[in-house]
C-alpha cells in the first residue's frame, strides 16, 4: 500500500521532465539545411545556440535559433552534416543529415555517406521540382519527428516498471 503513493508521485512528475527534452528536426531545402528546435512539449527553442559540423568535426557554422526555434543555413558542400542545438539550461540535440539529401549540383565534400550503386538519375531534374518536393516532404517528416517524441500513457507506465 505505500507504493501506491510512490508510483503515483512518478507518474505526476514524468511528463514536465519529458517535456523539456529537446528535439532538433533538419533537412535539406535545396543548398540550404532547415529544421527547427523544439521540446518534446511542444515549446520552441528560442536563440538556442547551434552548430553546423562537417564530416571531419570542423565547426562549418554557428547560429541561433530565431523566435520560433527555426533557422535556414547554405551549404556549399555535398557532404554529410550533423546540426546541434544547445538550448543553454542543459539541453543538448542533434541531427544528421546527408550527402544524399543535397543537391547533386553542389560540388562533393571530404566524407559523404556512402549508397549503393544505383542507376544514375536523370541530370535534367530542375531545381525547382527538387525545392518543390522538398516543401511538400518537411512538413511532413517534421509531424511523424513530433509523433515519434510524443509521451504516451504506457511509455510512461513502462518508465515506472522498470
Amino acid at each position: 500500500m505505500k507504493l501506491l503513493p510512490l508510483a503515483m508521485a512518478l507518474i505526476l512528475a514524468a511528463p514536465p521532465a519529458f517535456a523539456h527534452k529537446l528535439k532538433v528536426f533538419a533537412a535539406a531545402e535545396g543548398a540550404q539545411i532547415v529544421g527547427t528546435a523544439y521540446f518534446a512539449g511542444g515549446g520552441k527553442a528560442m536563440a538556442g545556440a547551434g552548430q553546423l559540423i562537417g564530416p571531419d568535426g570542423t565547426v562549418v557554422a554557428g547560429f541561433r535559433t530565431d523566435a520560433e526555434g527555426g533557422f535556414r543555413l547554405p551549404v556549399a558542400l555535398r557532404q554529410d552534416y550533423r546540426v546541434t542545438v544547445d538550448s543553454g539550461d542543459g539541453h543538448v540535440a542533434e541531427t544528421l543529415i546527408a550527402a544524399a539529401e543535397l543537391p547533386e549540383t553542389l560540388p562533393a565534400g571530404a566524407a559523404t555517406t556512402r549508397l549503393p550503386a544505383a542507376t544514375p538519375a536523370p541530370t535534367a531534374v530542375p531545381d525547382q521540382i527538387e525545392a518543390a518536393v522538398a516543401r511538400q516532404i518537411i512538413p511532413l517528416r517534421r509531424q511523424i519527428d513530433a509523433m515519434e517524441e510524443r509521451a504516451r500513457f504506457s511509455d510512461i507506465i513502462g518508465g515506472v516498471g522498470t
